[in-house]
């Protein structure tokens, strides 16, 4: 079945004055720019990120912090987000058109909101936050000031990240589409232009990538040599660029034309954050995990779940008849509607027969698939792979150090996994008994390494993982380690505390004061507690304990002095 984008409604009066279940419209003029200055964008939505799409827009500050944000239409403060990546700290603002806004990596909050969150985390004993908040308790107005810009959270630099997603189910929607009137006379860049075989997996082949040749404004060209397959796949690299800005951005829209008829293309308008991730499938993950561009595909892979493809369903390709020449073009659109066209033409010679990949299992899409041996067990849920593989394993030696098992290479770590796959490992010597709770699951990707608790069950450790690599077994008997502060310290304004850990996750801290809860804010490996009321002047007991993730715990007790 053919899976249809959902339309756009552009409407001039507000279809309602409570929040509604029914279809947001996208009406320009409802929402005001959150911030005093001309409006600039860092990046906009549906750009390309590892592992997930740019769900809204980054504004530009000024490259400063501490700019004032206001809310973007009426509504009232509907949750309240803190963490120490991610969005840092970030206001939920829920309005009567059946949308909420989002402001995130914001520095602070304005004063009645900031005392309200200050309750809840004392209330809770958590600096970390993800509460919602009723709905008459903060309500604001268009243009109310709600908090200082900032730079907190997963920001590589000063910005404001702002959302619009519908209300009743929280997908997000490209702002651009509501009018903020940000200058925008530039045509789409297309840069590259990829081919691949549908009869093989994307995985088990590289791209015949093509170079385009730009002939006018927005108009370009290529020469496609002639094919060793019938039925095709088409991916492209192209950016888009706004006036008076030099960053490039994502791409809105393609349509696909085979002999006039439009078989392929996408539309990036919606898209939730339990979608994201799908931007694994919706690019050549192997290519741009090599050191590639993003290429784009123009048709689904059989595992592609996102609703972005009007024209075409997964798995499918393009048929191209053998010994016929075929006119195609691909057109490439902004949200202003600026558009360059792509011109090409297709010419096969038939289908060549696909080589069989010796010693490996093949894994598909559409089906539950697992692997295993005396050592290990690996089970992929149906839909955790997007396109079949030929899975690989290779078994190496376990090398020195708190090992429990070889190390065991799960096929290639740039094909992806959608998430939940299954590991379970068993250990080649006897677990002294102080260890056995201890037990972890490292993973080494290309670029990082992972560490999961490892529960035990019948005969091995298990954990889940959403990567390919090489897996091992390791015991942890390591507390983390507490820095910052000596015992009879004198301290004024503030008491910042490190923490780091021989596999870099802190799982639990807690701060006390007079055996008293007490708010510190964390940044990467540092806790930071501004001294108010709960610690007045003179001798007080500060007590930290730290936990990590093999449940590895340190706890430290300082005197000092205010």
């Amino acid at each position: 079945m053919i899976r249809k984008a959902f339309p756009l409604f552009l409407v001039v009066s507000l279809i309602s004055t409570a929040i509604t279940a029914q279809k947001v419209v996208y009406q320009k003029g409802y929402f005001r720019y959150p911030l005093d200055i001309p409006a600039k964008l860092n990046a906009n939505f549906g750009e390309m990120r590892p592992n997930h799409f740019h769900m809204g827009l980054d504004l530009f500050t000024l490259r400063k912090e501490n700019l004032p944000v206001y809310a973007a239409a009426d509504g009232y403060i509907s949750k309240i987000k803190i963490e120490t990546s991610g969005f840092g700290n970030a206001i939920y603002i829920a309005h009567p058109n059946g949308t909420t806004t989002l402001y995130a990596h914001m520095n602070g909050f304005y004063p009645d909101l900031a005392k309200y969150i200050k309750d809840q985390q004392y209330k809770l004993e958590s600096w970390a936050l993800d509460i919602e908040i009723p709905k008459s308790r903060l309500p604001v107005k268009k243009g109310d000031f709600i908090g200082p810009s900032g730079n907190t959270g997963a920001s590589q630099g000063p910005h404001v990240h702002f959302e619009i997603r519908e209300t009743e189910t929280d997908k997000c929607l490209n702002p651009l589409l509501f009018g903020f009137n940000i200058p925008d006379a530039v045509h789409p860049q297309i840069h590259k232009l990829a081919i691949y075989d549908r009869n093989r997996s994307i995985y088990e082949q590289s791209p015949i990538l093509i170079p385009v040749i730009k002939t006018s404004a927005g108009r370009y060209k290529a020469t496609v040599p002639i094919l060793n397959t019938d039925l095709i796949q088409v991916a492209i690299h192209a950016t888009d660029q706004m006036s008076n800005a030099p960053n490039q951005n994502g791409i809105y829209k393609t349509i696909l034309k085979v002999n006039g008829k439009s078989v392929g293309g996408f539309t990036i308008d919606r898209i939730s954050y339990g979608e994201t991730r799908y931007l694994n499938a919706h690019i050549d993950h192997k290519y741009k995990a090599a050191g590639g561009a993003y290429l784009q595909l123009l048709t689904p892979l059989t595992g592609d779940q996102l609703d972005i493809y009007p024209y075409s369903s997964p798995g499918t390709g393009v048929r191209i008849p053998q010994g016929a020449q075929v006119p195609c073009t691909i057109e490439v659109y902004d949200s202003d509607g600026n558009k360059s066209i792509l011109e090409f033409t297709l010419q096969s010679i038939g289908k060549t027969p696909n080589a069989i990949a010796a010693n490996t299992i093949l894994m598909k899409a559409d089906e539950a698939n697992i692997y295993e041996n005396e050592d290990i067990e690996v089970y992929l849920p149906e839909g955790m792979i997007y396109d079949s593989i030929n899975f690989r394993y290779s078994k190496m030696d376990p090398g020195t150090g708190n090992v429990f098992s070889a190390m065991h290479q799960l096929h290639d770590s740039k094909i992806p996994v959608h998430g939940g796959m299954k590991i379970r490992i068993k250990a080649n010597k006897i677990i002294p008994f102080p260890l056995r709770s201890k037990m972890l699951i490292k993973l080494k990707t290309n670029s990082r390494t992972i560490v999961k608790k490892a529960n035990w069950s019948i005969d091995k450790f298990g954990a889940e993982f959403r990567d390919f690599g090489t897996f091992q077994l390791i015991a942890d008997d390591k507390a983390p380690v507490i820095t910052g502060l000596s015992n009879g310290a004198k301290v004024a304004g503030k008491i910042t505390i490190y923490v780091t850990d021989d596999n870099g996750v802190v799982k639990n801290f807690r701060g006390e004061i007079d055996e008293k809860w007490v708010l510190f804010e964390q940044r990467g490996g540092s806790y930071t507690y501004k001294l108010d009321e709960r610690c007045p002047p003179g001798e007080h007991i500060v007590k930290i304990s730290v936990e990590d993730e093999a449940g590895n715990k340190s706890i430290q007790e300082f005197k000092i002095i205010r």
